[in-house]
């Protein structure tokens, strides 16, 4: 027996209050502990590599296992899957303070949290983007992958401004049993979330009915999932790749403490939100595909400006590349989840995060030598042209099958963000 649309309507609405805050959370935990991480190893080792290595350290069981891990997300409970990684995190988490109490080697330590942290994210990562598209209806994709982004990095961001201000104040060790906490809340959302309906949103009929509304919940047979995916992965290289060289910019480069990274990052955070706010505006006159691009190269261009004009300079430009940045993302993140298929929807994000992560760690290991053995505006170069000529090429490479697109799988399924064609 199905649930009426009705019914559907208002799990579906439920879920997207209880899918935010988690996401929000959970993105919070992982960004405190790896900022404080940044910070110490940054700390001891002062090259742009050693935190490069931290950073590829995280990245090493997302590349190797989120393709299986996507797979479990497609055959299992996502909701309880999501619950058991935020409480692994929280365990994981509280080691490190433990450990450094018992006077245990930092570096070890550091290294093998986040080692352990990432691989419970390996898991996180696609069930939860398995879910959402489980638990939202087709028509709200849009508007809700715009509310999603800016949770994903408002607790990114937030993370590095709050852990900046409380490691200069209080040392590291308070910073991580904070973090504890914050996985232990977020698995408090998963567990509000409740059962998997039985008919899901995007089986049920979309608001209002017609053609149109069944149009919505369309979704095309031979979407060109791996370049759609190369495209949102494209995000992962520039939020990887930039949270390490702004560490040795601010820190080496300026000869700035801990609290201006938290500034120039909470700055960023500003700009990825009015770039939510005006998504809806620009997706209905670009499009998505359009819009993301856009986003890209004037990204990158002002990439290449953040390391001239001294850390005044960087305020300044940081909440506009986070604006730029934050239109792509969330254009990129629509285009691949309008398209997939629920059943495949885990392993699709699996796979595009083994991706993206593999990619984000090799241009960061490129970019943290250049810039140590160069300048570290080389660095910032060379992610520009990286991300500019990615972008180009994919979207390029994408034209000919958004030309052909049926007006059923417009950019967004949300109607009120996207004209009817």
């Amino acid at each position: 027996m199905t649930a009426p649309p009705s019914a559907s309507r208002k799990g579906a609405n439920r879920a997207e209050k209880l899918l935010l805050p988690a996401t929000f959370i959970t993105c919070l935990g992982n960004s405190i502990q790896l900022t404080a991480a940044s910070l110490l190893v940054v700390q001891a080792e002062r090259t742009a590599l050693s935190v490069g290595w931290l950073f590829i350290a995280v990245a090493i069981p997302q590349v190797l296992l989120s393709v299986w891990f996507g797979r479990l997300a497609d055959r299992f409970d996502r909701r309880l899957l999501c619950l058991l990684c935020d409480l692994l995190s929280m365990l994981a988490a509280l080691a490190l303070p433990v450990w450094l109490l018992l006077d245990g080697p930092t570096g070890t330590a550091v290294y093998v949290t986040n080692f352990a942290l990432s691989l419970v994210a390996a898991l996180f990562m696609p069930a939860s983007n398995a879910l959402i598209k489980e638990r939202v209806r087709p028509e709200r994709i849009g508007r809700f992958n715009a509310a999603y982004e800016v949770a994903t990095q408002a607790g990114t961001l937030i993370s590095a401004s709050v852990g900046g201000f409380l490691v200069q104040l209080f040392g590291t060790q308070p910073l991580f049993f904070f973090n504890g906490l914050t996985f232990l809340a977020s698995a408090l959302c998963w567990l509000l979330l409740g059962r998997r309906p039985h008919t899901t949103p995007d089986q049920a009929p979309a608001a209002g009915g017609g053609p149109a509304a069944e149009a919505a919940a369309t979704v095309p047979r031979r979407a060109p999932l791996a370049r759609l995916g190369l495209l949102y992965a494209l995000g992962n290289v520039v939020i990887t790749a930039s949270n390490t060289l702004i560490v040795v910019l601010v820190v080496q480069g300026f000869h700035q403490k801990a609290g201006v990274l938290g500034v120039v990052d909470a700055l960023a955070g500003v700009g990825f939100t009015v770039a939510a706010v005006l998504y809806a505006r620009f997706s209905v006159r670009i499009g998505n595909l359009g819009l993301a691009l856009l986003g890209y190269l004037g990204c990158a261009g002002l990439i290449t400006l953040e390391p001239l004009f001294g850390v005044g300079g960087l305020m300044l430009l940081l909440p506009c590349g986070a604006l730029t940045f934050g239109l792509a993302r969330i254009s990129a993140r629509t285009l691949l989840l309008t398209e997939v298929e629920d059943r495949r929807a885990g392993s699709v994000f699996g796979a595009t995060n083994a991706f993206g992560l593999a990619i984000s760690a090799g241009a960061t290991l490129g970019l943290s030598v250049l810039s140590d053995h160069s300048r570290i505006r080389n660095g910032y170069f060379g992610l520009a042209v990286l991300i500019g000529g990615a972008a180009a090429l994919t979207v390029l490479s994408l034209r000919g099958w958004n030309h052909r697109r049926k007006p059923a799988a417009e950019d967004s399924a949300d109607p009120a963000l996207e004209p009817a064609l």
